[in-house]
């Protein structure tokens, strides 16, 4: 099988160490496929050049590794469109749940209509304090992800905080979200299709004083930071059987509800003191890398990374299979 892995191809003004980033983990990815027996080109995806479609036409599998382009996650929405126009098997989720849950507003809209509990949250475009949203509060950028936009003082307990903080965010940012801010331990549920993967727990001790327990920028991206030292993954969470229960069923009702349970991806939610979860966000497509978290949670259900790699690209195939024998039975019916 002929397997086309599509990535950001950057541009002139990436370093060095950008294109290392992004390859990493493509070239690890490929290095799997190969070994079970495929057939690997590597695709960049650039703003200005299409030629990368015509060459995923020629694949039997899209295995789409393109988080934007030219760092740009805000095009990541249209190259997954691009790709059910190509009509060739493709990983991960469809435009749809990635369009809307690169709009936060927008998802957590569509998760409260399907009972979903999500915390109270306002969209604003300037320094207000919303109606119907009670203190505290964390403020984001609502069009981000990867915990763009996000630091210690993102958690706000009073109304001239927010004020403060909201000047900050609404001079980079035009949709900022404002949503109450859920006391509690953290967790993370992922997929890959129907199946949930092993509970994942963000711990927080040990984080300085002062410092909100939340994953914040630096938590991802600032290695030796404060947050990236603290916000440690614990995997299998440490949960009894019935909170558990609790924290997979509301995480699987998100998941069907915007992704349809197709493609890979990770649910985050908040355990109040009273034992409610709530959703925070769903992530389509989260990071693929052998030391992410969805690869965690890979393991802790038995999969080591090149078996969460090829059970991602067999979850694509079934779902070509399953669309090309769905087009052949409406073409007998038409006909």
């Amino acid at each position: 099988m002929k397997v086309a892995l599509l990535h950001d191809g950057g541009s002139d003004e990436w370093t060095a160490a950008d294109v290392a980033a992004v390859l990493s983990n493509v070239r690890e990815i490929a290095a799997i496929l190969q070994a079970a027996g495929h057939t690997t080109e590597l695709v960049p995806v650039y703003l200005a050049d299409l030629a990368w479609v015509e060459r995923c036409q020629k694949a039997d599998l899209i295995f789409n590794l393109c988080e934007g382009i030219n760092g740009h996650a805000r095009f990541e929405d249209y190259v997954v469109a691009a790709l059910e126009l190509v009509r060739v098997p493709f990983t991960g989720c469809r435009s749809w749940p990635i369009t809307i849950c690169h709009r936060k507003h927008v998802a957590n809209t569509l998760l409260r209509e399907a009972g979903v509990p999500v915390p109270a949250f306002a969209l604003v475009h300037e320094p207000v304090v919303p109606d119907g949203v009670r203190f505290p509060v964390i403020v984001k950028p609502s069009m981000e992800d990867a915990s763009v936009g996000i630091d210690e003082g993102s958690v706000c307990h009073t109304p001239a905080a927010l004020l403060e903080r909201l000047a900050k965010v609404t001079a980079t940012w035009e949709d900022v979200l404002v949503q109450e801010y859920v006391e509690g331990r953290e967790f993370n549920v992922g997929f890959v299709g129907t199946t949930a993967l092993p509970i994942s727990e963000i711990d927080f001790t040990g984080l300085g004083e002062g410092k909100p327990p939340i994953v914040t920028y630096a938590a991802k991206w600032n290695a030796g930071s404060d947050y990236d030292l603290h916000t440690i993954p614990v995997c299998p969470a440490r949960v009894d059987q019935a909170t558990a229960k609790k924290l997979v069923t509301v995480a699987e009702r998100a998941w069907r509800a915007l992704a349809k349970c197709e493609g890979y991806g990770r649910v985050d939610i908040r355990l109040d003191a009273d034992g409610t979860p709530w959703v925070l966000e769903l992530n389509p497509d989260p990071d693929l890398s052998s030391d992410a978290g969805l690869a965690r949670m890979g393991r802790a259900h038995g999969w080591d990374y090149p078996a969460l790699v090829l059970q991602i690209a067999e979850e694509a195939l079934e779902r070509g299979r399953i669309a090309l024998a769905d087009g052949a039975l409406a073409g007998r019916v038409t006909s």
